[in-house]
């Protein structure tokens, strides 16, 4: 598997988080089968690079231990996000089959996490205001009957991070005018566009 961006410190481990992420997706075994994302390693890249870069080098170390903690004692952080959340997409089987299996949240885990993804929909809202077309291209912001939503995806993902990782993630979020819009301006360049009013151009 070959590292694409490597040009930082911070890019090198950014890289490592990716790759240890991408070797627990490899790993994740889905309902229906394989998923064809599981295939596409450039675009897995492309958005978990976009997500990460955004955050402070001691935030990242957080994160990657906890990728590696849960690694030594066999736990699959991806598999964990998917089935979180279910919670959402297919709560009969949740209640059924996932909620009495998956790591139990503490209280001020829960609160960091309904903390971190509320400035991020704030964030959403004022992306979407601005770059509309583009926004309408990726996941909508609340629940869909079409796709899973920015809110449950993320919820899903951060009850994965340790108590003190989700601190750093927040402290963060908080120092930056608008998360979504630096993500998705890294992102953006991966295809091969200098701006999100270029992007947003060519996607109207």
């Amino acid at each position: 598997m070959s590292i694409i961006r490597s040009t930082t410190p911070k890019d090198a481990v950014v890289n490592d988080i990716v790759n240890r992420e991408w070797e627990m997706f490899q790993k994740t075994q889905n309902m229906g089968g394989r998923a064809a994302c599981q295939d596409q390693y450039d675009t897995f890249y492309a958005n978990r690079y976009s997500q990460h870069c955004v955050l402070q080098p001691d935030t990242l170390e957080s994160y990657r231990n906890d990728l590696i903690a849960a690694g030594m004692i066999g736990r699959n952080l991806i598999t964990e996000k998917y089935g979180y959340m279910m919670e959402f997409t297919d709560p009969a089987y949740y209640n059924a089959n996932l909620r009495d299996r998956l790591p139990a949240l503490t209280e001020a885990k829960a609160q960091l996490v309904a903390q971190i993804v509320s400035l991020q929909l704030v964030g959403y809202q004022k992306y979407a205001a601005a770059f509309p077309a583009l926004a309408r291209a990726g996941r909508p912001a609340e629940e869909s009957n079409l796709d899973t939503s920015i809110r449950d995806y993320s919820i899903g993902e951060y009850k994965t991070y340790s108590e003190g990782t989700l601190e750093l993630v927040l402290r963060d979020i908080k120092r930056m005018d608008n998360p979504v819009m630096e993500i998705q301006k890294t992102l953006v360049s991966f295809y091969g566009f200098d701006s999100l009013q270029a992007a947003e151009a060519a996607q109207k």
